[in-house]
């Protein structure tokens, strides 16, 4: 045989025998071989032929989605020997229930084996281990990978070929750092399996863990008969979770990982607003997946210019077998104490969505409220001190016979400058005719009491007469004092028990015109009002201990209205 022709057909043998040798160096697994309808499946390709090809993963999208991939390279040194090896780690997810075939992988010519997993249906009548046992409990997860504090919706089918005795008990799934709540049990429905009649019941369960880490959910344990029938226990298959840590994102304050949120808010007031109105304000947050008493705070900004009069919280959990739903509540009822405009800032509640895996946001934006003058004037401050206020009196109507009123108005202007001079010459000479009356009326007391010699049965003391308000009125600048009392209500409201000591102080000198006062105690003394005079003390223990927080400004300003009106 000639030489040339031998080194040829050894050549073809050793290149026929290549692919031989490498078929089965790539090899492909998956973590497990069954799987509810949403679990995350994790496949492992591994060759120790390194190279810088990339993995043909076009096989494996015809059945499954793939959701992450990862490349590797593993280098090990043993007896003087270095190996190299390559390892893809694919995240997938079932497009679909039932037995779904692992196609091959290719990779530098080299190829994996394939092989079966199955995929549970969402319906309890489609799967059922083979077994021989008359009451069989399995357990599914609808997703075997999720966050921390996230809803993990655990379902457990219990079937029995006959019907059950009354009296059997199941207990709960068990498993650490998680919190378990049942969420719904249906009624017994007889179906068929495999030619087989069964009574199934089903129950919902919901599991929050609360820490990162891998657990196992032991499974739930039967005990009970069937009707005419022995006692039997039995417990359901174990499962394992992956729960992952949370996410950092916009929100450092509180975690909320959902699979839907929504936030709403509404008003209940008058198309037109005034200073002193009352309105109600509610902002509504509604989430699919976590317990109300886990939801943030949603009102914490107020406007500076309103009085919250109350505030009301009501938290709600509405459970079904497809989850929790909770329910976050807050109304306030608001008192506008400013004219103008009123700014309610936006508020904004970040959330994790666990089923596209990303953060996302619902959002209230911010409202701005117009608020008029108060009805009885122009009062700045709440409804009850513009009731306070005095009515600016009305100028005459004067009716004007020409169109050229420019010389009218400028002479106006002189009478008005001539009227206050002489309004101000007239308050001086009052004031001290007032003060000579005074000293008069002293001398005549003093003369009368050295003239009449009281005796001792007689208990009767003359009072002196005081002038009216209406006079006092005509003697003090009764705008200034009304202004000031404004600025010492609206500390009171915001319980500012500073401000409103300065402002009582200033407002008191101006009340009390002819006094000097300089604390609490002498305001307390010329009130003489017993009730108002334990407001008054209770106000000066505060500033002494300074217990500022601990002060409700609204008695004493109730009680200095009506001391006004008086």
């Amino acid at each position: 045989m000639p030489k040339p022709f031998i080194q040829t057909l050894v050549g073809i043998s050793i290149l026929l025998m290549l692919p031989l040798a490498s078929h089965g160096a790539l090899t492909a697994s998956a973590n497990r071989t069954q799987y509810a309808p949403r679990d995350n499946i994790v496949l492992k390709v591994e060759t120790d032929n390194p190279s810088q090809s990339p993995l043909d993963t076009t096989p494996l999208q015809s059945q499954f989605i793939i959701l992450d991939q990862k490349k590797m390279m593993i280098n090990s040194y043993a007896e003087g020997k270095r190996s190299s090896m390559v390892r893809w780690e694919l995240q997938l997810r079932a497009r679909k229930s039932g037995y779904l075939d692992i196609p091959s992988l290719t990779h530098n010519l080299e190829s994996s084996d394939a092989f079966s997993i199955y995929i549970k249906s969402k319906s309890p009548t489609r799967f059922l281990p083979v077994t021989d046992m008359p009451i069989i409990l399995d357990a599914q997860l609808q997703l075997d990978d999720n966050y921390e504090q996230a809803l993990y919706l655990y379902t457990l089918n219990i079937y029995s070929d006959q019907p059950l005795a009354t009296g059997y008990t199941i207990s709960e799934p068990k498993i650490n750092k998680a919190q378990v709540q049942l969420l719904d049990q249906s009624a017994v429905q007889i179906i068929e399996i495999r030619g087989r009649e069964y009574h199934v019941i089903e129950q919902r369960y919901a599991i929050f863990p609360t820490e990162m880490g891998r657990y196992i959910i032991e499974g739930p344990i039967f005990n009970g008969s069937q009707q005419d029938g022995s006692q039997i226990q039995v417990r359901a298959n174990n499962l394992e979770i992956n729960v992952r840590a949370r996410q950092d994102y916009d929100s450092a304050t509180y975690w909320l990982p959902a699979s839907n949120v929504r936030i709403t808010e509404s008003w209940q007031k008058n198309p037109t607003l005034r200073v002193g109105d009352i309105i109600k304000r509610q902002i509504t947050l509604t989430v699919d997946g976590i317990a109300a008493a886990n939801l943030p705070a949603l009102i914490t900004e107020t406007p500076e210019t309103i009085n919250i009069q109350d505030t009301k919280l009501a938290l709600t959990d509405k459970t079904n077998k497809n989850g929790v739903q909770g329910i976050r509540v807050e109304l306030q009822k608001i008192q506008l104490l400013e004219r103008g405009e009123i700014t309610f800032p936006k508020i904004r509640i970040y959330w994790w969505d666990t089923n596209s895996d990303s953060q996302k946001s619902a959002t209230i934006s911010k409202q701005i409220l117009k608020v008029l003058p108060g009805i009885n004037g122009e009062s700045s401050i709440e409804r009850e001190i513009a009731q306070n206020s005095v009515a600016p009196a009305e100028p005459p109507s004067v009716q004007l016979a020409t169109d050229d009123i420019s010389w009218l108005l400028w002479l106006l202007g002189v009478l008005a400058l001539l009227s206050s001079i002489g309004w101000l010459f007239n308050l001086r000479k009052i004031k001290q005719l007032n003060e000579s009356e005074l000293e008069g009326f002293e001398t005549i007391t003093k003369t009368s009491n050295a003239d009449f010699d009281i005796g001792p049965g007689d208990n009767q003391r003359q009072e002196p007469i005081m002038p009216s308000r209406g006079a006092e009125l005509s003697s003090f600048n009764a705008k200034a004092e009304l202004n000031t009392f404004q600025l010492l209500g609206r500390a009171c409201l915001k319980n500012d028990l500073l401000s409103a000591n300065r402002r009582l102080l200033e407002w008191a000198n101006q009340f009390w015109y002819e006094q000097q006062l300089e604390n609490i105690q002498d305001i307390a003394d010329i009130a003489n009002d017993s009730s108002l005079e334990l407001i008054l003390m209770e106000m000066q223990e505060l500033l002494n201990i300074q217990a500022q927080n601990r002060w409700q400004g609204r008695k004493l300003f109730d009680m200095l209205t009506q001391l006004r009106e008086n």
